[in-house]
């Protein structure tokens, strides 16, 4: 049984009987991007490859694997299965062509779907409360068959006005639907329920309308993707992932595809849609995304998306300028998100610092007035204080934060995903360079928390990390805090994802590296040799060749083949390798061969003054016993004379001076 990828206007649509998810990783081998669509139940796979510009689906067993040349391409999911797209304003040719843009004018689908038009394409005369009353009561007078018409026309009476919450209501009842899942949007019903195969344009307007009354699970038709067809009503497609908290980078695009269009709607319904579209596209748009707010007309709300767009532009000070202006703006909406808006700008140029920053937050946060600090900026305030708590080194409580946010319209799925890996960056990394410093496990922030509270918060919050290279480092930084914990298990697990996310070959080599190390610590021999014969480009990176050579040697050593190990370390000067040198040496008696290693060891471990820490002490133990087992009684007396009396704890002491007399390096004591 095959899959076969079914073309659409602007997209491939690949019919899997029960999609399951769209994931993107690197390919081993090239390191380009491959979109996977897994499926949940038996549905085929792609049987021949299929070449195109920009992409090739690739055979598969099971499911879609699409390799990805350029950025513009997104594999999605949709409920009638995943949809390859290209998404920008110059977009690869992907499926079927596209039709000509009809966004402006009033044949456009969204204006006659919508009731902005009329049937023959001329602009609709704007209804008035009395119009929109009468057409309620001729509604409730109507016979049976003649509702659901007077229904979906009062609602869009209701809807120019800019009354989303009366258009929901005036929407015709609905009923379970009977068959049809998975049938095109000109077949198929709103998303669970019917009253018969409804046609597109009412489809389409009771999602639409759904979808601003704040009824999402009905207004999921518009992620359908044959509405796709229709350019006019990419933004209504984008307004549907604005929403639902999806991809930002995807929604800006086709938000920012309609914000002239948006402009042209009746001024009641625009006001409704433009401001949230247009803070979406200032917070999240690339920069060509955003030169689409260039149109903008005036008011408080597209003042403070101009502001946010000068920050993502660079222009800091003229936005400082206009957000402090816009505190005292009348809109107490607008007011909230401006004051939330300046303590990060604030913030993110240094001005404040953190700790400053989270007074600032916590302040906005602590109004108890919901008109002076609403939902969406109490939301970007909380996502602002979580990220200045991490960086007051209080990680516990910044993640606490976190996990009050959801994907929203507010917090789309990758801003909140991207606030979590920073967070958990910081707090990984800060850990292993301060145990770097200390060599050892002490409270790591000003929280106090152990290096093993640290790794229980890290595993409970990676889950919230989207998957690719930014994690594909966290994993590797993860891992090497269990490895310090004494938890190779753990650590070969982590290591493992870490390489399959991890597209630079570069990169996956030095994970390589630390994955053989697990191996080794747990006596898996064989992995290790596995993951050692993947380290690649070690002939051009000299410290990756060291290492290589030391995993390599640290294998033989456990196959029972010292030779070979001693020879791959031949030229190995680092403290590990001279310490695995010594090993070896001592393990087959070669005493002064080991004396000659661990000697240069201790010479750039051991420091000249001051008391010596635990692992400082074994090894100056360790080079006494070598030297005394060598009669190497040159050796013992410069230890003796290189420690000057500082002591290595009384059982070593002991130790020590017994050696030093075997040797006639002392007479009594030490």
């Amino acid at each position: 049984m095959g899959l076969t990828p079914v073309p659409e206007a602007g997209g491939v649509r690949f019919a899997l009987a029960q999609a399951g998810q769209c994931l993107s990783l690197p390919d081993p081998a090239s390191g380009v991007r491959l979109l996977v669509a897994t499926s949940r139940s038996a549905s085929g796979g792609i049987m021949q490859p299929v070449q195109a510009i920009g992409y090739t689906v690739r055979p598969s067993l099971e499911g879609v694997v699409i390799a990805a040349d350029s950025d513009q391409l997104l594999l999605s999911p949709t409920p009638q299965g995943p949809v390859l797209q290209a998404i920008a304003f110059n977009p690869l040719p992907v499926g079927l062509p596209l039709p000509l843009p009809n966004t402006l004018g009033p044949a456009a689908k969204d204006r006659l779907w919508l009731g902005l038009s009329t049937p023959d394409g001329q602009p609709a005369p704007q209804a008035t409360v009395a119009q929109l009353k009468a057409a309620t009561d001729r509604l409730a007078q109507a016979p049976a068959n003649q509702k659901t018409a007077l229904a979906f026309a009062a609602a869009r009476m209701a809807l120019a006005q800019g009354d989303v919450t009366a258009a929901a209501t005036l929407l015709p009842p609905v009923t379970p639907p009977q068959g049809l899942q998975g049938a095109s949007p000109s077949l198929a019903p709103p998303n669970a329920y019917s009253i018969g195969p409804e046609k597109p344009e009412n489809r389409f307007v009771r999602a639409a309308i759904n979808l601003l009354a704040g009824n999402p699970g009905a207004a999921q038709p518009l992620s359908e993707s044959g509405w796709y067809a229709w350019p006019e009503l990419h933004v209504w497609q984008g307004l549907y992932g604005l929403y639902a908290g999806q991809d930002s980078q995807k929604t800006t695009v086709l938000l920012a595809q309609g914000v002239e269009q948006l402009t042209h709607y009746p001024a009641a319904l625009r006001e409704h849609i433009l401001p949230q579209v247009a803070l979406a596209v200032a917070r999240y748009g690339q920069p060509d995304t955003r030169q689409r707010l260039d149109t903008l007309p005036d008011g408080s709300f597209y003042d403070l998306a101009r502001a946010i767009r000068q920050v993502r532009d660079g222009q800091n000070e003229t936005a400082r300028v206009a957000f402090e202006n816009l505190t005292a703006s009348t809109n107490t909406t607008v007011a909230a998100f401006a004051q939330v808006a300046l303590v990060r700008l604030l913030r993110e140029t240094d001005q404040i610092a953190p700790d400053m920053a989270v007074e600032a937050y916590e302040k906005l946060l602590k109004q108890p007035d919901k008109t002076t600090m609403p939902n969406g900026p109490r939301q970007q305030a909380t996502l602002g204080l979580a990220v200045a708590l991490a960086q007051n080194n209080q990680p516990r409580a910044a993640l606490a934060q976190m996990q009050v946010l959801k994907p929203s319209l507010e917090m789309p799925q990758d801003i909140l995903a991207g606030a979590y890996q920073q967070i958990l960056y910081r707090l990984v990394f800060s850990t292993l360079h301060t145990q770097a410093g200390q060599h050892g496990l002490a409270p790591q922030t000003a929280e106090g928390l152990s290096v093993e509270e640290i790794v229980q918060l890290v595993a409970q919050c990676l889950p919230n990390v989207a998957d690719g290279e930014g994690k594909a480092k966290l994993l590797a930084g993860y891992g090497k805090l269990l490895l310090n914990l004494q938890k190779p298990s753990e650590a070969q697990k982590v290591f493992e994802q870490a390489i399959l996310m991890q597209p630079s070959p570069l990169a996956r080599s030095e994970v390589q590296d630390l994955l053989a190390q697990a191996a080794l610590l747990q006596g898996h021999i064989s992995a290790a040799q596995r993951a050692t014969g993947q380290i690649a480009f070690a002939a051009l990176e000299p410290d990756l060749a060291a290492r290589k050579a030391y995993d390599s040697a640290r294998v033989a050593q456990a196959q029972g083949e010292p030779d070979k190990a001693l020879s791959l370390l031949a030229k190995d000067e680092t403290d590990a390798g001279l310490d695995l040198r010594g090993q070896l040496y001592e393990a087959d008696h070669r005493w002064a061969e080991a004396v000659q290693v661990v000697g240069r060891l201790a010479s750039r471990a051991l420091p000249q003054s001051g008391p010596l820490n635990e692992p400082q002490r074994i090894l100056a133990l360790r080079l006494a016993t070598d030297a005394a087992a060598a009669h190497d009684k040159q050796t013992l007396l410069t230890l003796k004379g290189w420690l000057a009396g500082r002591t290595l704890g009384h059982e070593r002491d002991t130790l020590l001076t017994l050696q030093l007399q075997s040797a006639g390096a002392a007479t009594a004591s030490h």
